[in-house]
């Protein structure tokens, strides 16, 4: 995180449009190329500047912020100030709190997990019902079509007979049936979730949409839950409800293509934990299965 005399244009004259004169502007971008994000401090308080890496991943969004995030209630979630398509870029309210990972006492982070259960089940209901399964089934379409591409720039890092595993198990997801859909958050794990010692919050919504709830715990399950089966147990109690055996069966079919993609991403692009989420995973599944 550093800090700027101004944003860079053309984001400053929006910016001060919406929010007039700024007095500190912050640099907190992810490190990776393709993250723009600002902290931006004058008359109105404290805000984020959150610039779009595609089109796609602004639509979603901005459609969460509209649909989903008002049913977290207030001080869970950032409130969208404004938005403009033409920038990609959103004006978001500041929320209280760090990253959850970094909470150093166990009792805490449970009852933080124990929040986190809750707000993602407000997230989830948010939309409900029959109209959603079209948007969960694609979902599930769309991993099993993309499974074949990330195998492939995986190489190496998997043997014939792991490709085959993942491939066995994410061919099955469409068996599983329909599966209990909603709004699904796209990236839930500690990263996205903000906690100041008593109350949790959750952020990053753009790769928000409609699909099989399941698929919001894969995160977890393949990197927290491992070695913190308290935190799962305290994240479902939240939750209000345990994973019916055909979600438990899809949860090992996404956590197989998230290993994929991750033996595919992390070896490119020299991200290590990512690489080491994806062989743990494969190595999970090549010794029990499921997860």
């Amino acid at each position: 995180m550093t800090a700027s005399t101004r944003l860079p244009s053309p984001f400053h004259a929006w910016v001060e449009s919406v929010l007039g004169p700024q007095d500190a502007v912050r640099d907190s971008s992810h490190a990776r190329d393709n993250s723009h994000v600002w902290r931006v401090t004058g008359p109105a308080g404290d805000h984020y500047v959150k610039v779009a890496p595609k089109p796609i991943l602004y639509t979603r969004e901005t459609r969460a912020y509209r649909v989903a995030v008002p049913h977290l209630g207030h001080g869970n979630a950032p409130v969208l100030h404004d938005s403009s398509g033409e920038l990609l870029a959103l004006i978001l309210t500041a929320v209280d709190g760090e990253p959850l990972k970094e909470e150093e006492s166990p009792a805490r982070r449970r009852t933080a997990h124990r929040q986190a259960g809750q707000l993602l089940r407000r997230f989830h209901d948010a939309m409900t019902g029959t109209l959603l399964q079209p948007e969960a089934s694609a979902v599930v379409e769309s991993t099993v079509a993309g499974l074949d591409k990330h195998l492939a720039e995986a190489g190496d890092h998997l043997s014939a007979t792991e490709a085959d595993l993942l491939r066995h198990l994410v061919s099955a997801l469409p068996g599983c049936g329909p599966l209990p859909a909603g709004w699904r958050h796209g990236d839930f794990w500690e990263r996205n979730l903000l906690w100041n010692g008593q109350r949790c919050a959750l952020i990053d919504f753009e790769r928000s949409e409609p699909g099989p709830c399941v698929a919001d715990f894969v995160k977890l399950a393949t990197s927290l839950w491992p070695d913190r089966p308290e935190l799962r147990t305290a994240l479902f109690e939240g939750y209000g409800r345990p994973l019916s055996e055909a979600e438990e069966f899809a949860l090992a079919g996404f956590a197989a293509a998230d290993a994929a993609s991750a033996l595919a991403y992390g070896p490119r692009h020299g991200d290590p934990l990512v690489t080491a989420r994806g062989r743990r995973t494969v190595e999970r599944l090549m010794q029990e299965g499921r997860l």
